[in-house]
């Protein structure tokens, strides 16, 4: 597990870590063999490969932002690169001469990097759990949310 996730984390899931680690922009590539697969569920991690941000606390971290979905691959693919980052990558000015604006993840993602680490849920755990404690964790930690999250998780009642 890297460094930055561990250091919120510490005892998630020490010893084996990640399910999956890759750039979002390897989805560009037509001969990525992808490790995760249609219908997964579990949480994501995108951090930065080029910068650490600055938290109120003055703690660095390079993590840009924390999802969940019960369909991995679609949220990854077909959302955050396809609708997302790949626009950018296209045309770094896309939507401004119409007014629109895309979430500032993508803008993160695009200028520092994409770099994402997959937790997939195991026996009874459910995504939307798993988000929650992974944000919760990192605003122990950081006294904020990743710069790309816009609003905290709600667990389940």
């Amino acid at each position: 597990m890297k460094r930055y996730i561990k250091s919120f984390l510490p005892d998630f899931r020490p010893v084996r870590g990640t399910d999956a680690s890759f750039d979002l922009q390897d989805f560009e590539d037509k001969d990525f063999d992808c490790p995760i697969k249609r219908g997964e569920i579990g949480v994501y991690v995108i951090s930065s490969t080029d910068i650490k941000y600055t938290y109120p606390n003055g703690k660095k971290s390079p993590i840009i932002y924390i999802g969940m979905s019960d369909d991995l691959l679609r949220r990854l693919k077909d959302e955050h690169f396809t609708k997302g980052l790949k626009r950018l990558i296209d045309n770094p000015d896309w939507g401004i001469d119409k007014n629109w604006q895309l979430p500032s993840r993508y803008q993160y993602m695009y200028y520092n990097g994409s770099h994402i680490d997959v937790f997939k849920c195991r026996g009874k755990q459910e995504s939307k759990e798993m988000e929650s404690m992974f944000l919760n964790q990192f605003y122990q930690k950081y006294r904020a949310l990743p710069v790309g999250n816009g609003a905290r998780s709600y667990g389940k009642k």
